[in-house]
């Protein structure tokens, strides 16, 4: 028999795996951005050193389109890469919550562990409206 504390932890490794996914995505998407920039730089040094006084530089368009290519590739595969965890944290939800025997068991969990916090959110939320106003400062006494 499985126990919706089961569930919850897995449901839990499930978030957690998402967010290292996440995580390498982005480091990884960071170093090809990293290589385009240094490409670029190169790109626009070798450009200046082969200036002439006087003269405005022209970047060469195909090179600076190539590199705008390779940041839209770069986009891309971060997309789809990203696309793909989260198809597959879907799947792993989905699978879980299918297997649970219990679902209203599971919800019962859920909603006793989160019970305090919905309570303390639908307080807060009444207060912020009834708080005062910030105090006006205080006037600095005249000297004469």
């Amino acid at each position: 028999m499985s126990y919706p504390l089961d569930q919850i932890t897995a449901l839990a490794k499930a978030n957690g795996e998402l967010v290292l996914k996440f995580a390498e995505i982005a480091r990884s998407g960071g170093e090809e951005y990293a290589q385009i920039g240094s490409k670029a730089a190169t790109l626009f040094v070798d450009q200046l050193k082969e200036l002439k006084p006087g003269t405005v530089p022209s970047f060469k368009s195909e090179a600076v389109t190539s590199l705008f290519g390779e940041v839209e590739k770069s986009r891309e595969a971060s997309v789809s890469k990203i696309k793909a965890a989260v198809d597959e944290w879907q799947g792993s939800w989905k699978d879980l919550l299918s297997q649970t025997t219990n679902q209203q068991e599971l919800s019962d969990t859920f909603r006793t562990w989160f019970q305090p916090l919905t309570k303390q959110l639908s307080v807060a939320e009444p207060e912020k409206a009834k708080a005062p106003a910030a105090p006006a400062p205080a006037k600095a006494f005249a000297t004469a």
